[in-house]
């Protein structure tokens, strides 16, 4: 097999993975916006940062979340072309959440001058926060006491000590929301493993059936070359690297199926008059292992992401462009 024949066939196939990627990424942002997943996440971040549980109704992190993070959730729901792609939780400014955060104390603890800091001083505050009168959980008042007594030791000026307090409370929020954004990018990987899963299958994605199709098919250097058209002629294509919000992956989407619609005998798909037959014949475990092989491989592969597969793809054809120039 000659390297061109090699290029060709690694072209269409990654024009199937990307093909389904999107599928895969479509679905993906509709559980997210309808499950509101984003603003949970960060709900749920807030909690624990707060130290308190979930089922309280007056907690602190319900003030929190009706003061900003419940217009985040508002404004995916009601403007869904606009949302953000699901690559992590929305952030809140670290600074604005030290500014609300300072005030919360404030109120807790009854003082009516907005510069309560300069009349009372830190230790004077963080006895306060210890003692029974003031309702914020154990961790809070741990986490508290502890930021404010670093700032007491390492300086002796009041403005100084107030600079240093925030910029540590700014850290520990920040540490809070990287944790956090990590967490959701990782159940973001598991939905994505378990659409692929059903993608797969529902389309018959089998990676070892298509590479034997495309390399004993005529067809291959066409699906090659109308994809290589495509992407190089098609600037909403080439924009599918990056997408942003729900309106850039229809279009992605849109563009991507015209092209599929334009190539006869992809080799993906069930028979659906005899759905076994091309695969599992002869029916014998050899073909059985052929088969889920493919399938795993596809859904390793689909489960990437379609970002990856453009950029690969992009490759393939630049390689294939300067392989052709040359001759």
């Amino acid at each position: 097999m000659s390297l061109s024949t090699i290029i060709t066939i690694a072209i269409a196939l990654a024009f199937i993975y990307l093909a389904a990627s999107f599928i895969t990424y479509a679905i993906q942002e509709q559980i997210v916006l309808f499950f509101d997943l984003k603003a949970h996440n960060l709900k749920d971040t807030i909690y624990r940062l707060l130290g308190e549980e979930p089922k309280q109704e007056e907690s602190y992190t319900e003030k929190f979340y009706r003061k900003y993070l419940q217009s985040f959730g508002r404004s995916l729901s009601s403007n869904k072309k606009k949302a953000p792609k699901s690559g992590g939780i929305e952030k809140i400014s670290a600074k604005q959440f030290v500014t609300d955060l300072i005030e919360l104390v404030a109120t807790e603890l009854n003082y009516k001058n907005r510069h309560f800091y300069n009349e009372y001083g830190l230790e004077k505050i963080v006895e306060d926060i210890n003692s029974s009168d003031c309702h914020f959980s154990d961790k809070m008042k741990r986490d508290l006491s502890a930021i404010a007594q670093r700032a007491i030791n390492k300086f002796q000026d009041k403005g100084e000590q107030l600079q240093y307090l925030e910029q540590e409370l700014e850290s520990w929020f920040n540490r809070a929301i990287e944790y956090a954004q990590e967490n959701y990018l990782r159940k973001s990987k598991y939905i994505s493993i378990i659409l692929s899963v059903i993608v797969v299958l529902m389309f018959n994605i089998d990676t070892v059936n298509i590479i034997n199709k495309l390399s004993k098919s005529e067809i291959t250097s066409t699906i090659s070359n109308r994809v290589t058209e495509a992407v190089v002629s098609n600037s909403q294509l080439n924009s599918c690297s990056e997408v942003n919000n729900d309106t850039e992956v229809q279009t992605c989407i849109s563009s991507i199926l015209d092209v599929v619609d334009g190539i006869d005998n992809l080799p993906v798909g069930w028979n659906l008059s005899e759905p076994l037959k091309a695969q599992f014949t002869p029916l014998n475990f050899s073909n059985v292992i052929k088969v889920v092989t493919g399938w795993i491989l596809s859904i390793i592969a689909i489960s990437q992401g379609a970002p990856f597969w453009f950029g690969i793809l992009n490759s393939l054809i630049n390689v294939k462009s300067n392989k052709s120039a040359k001759n």
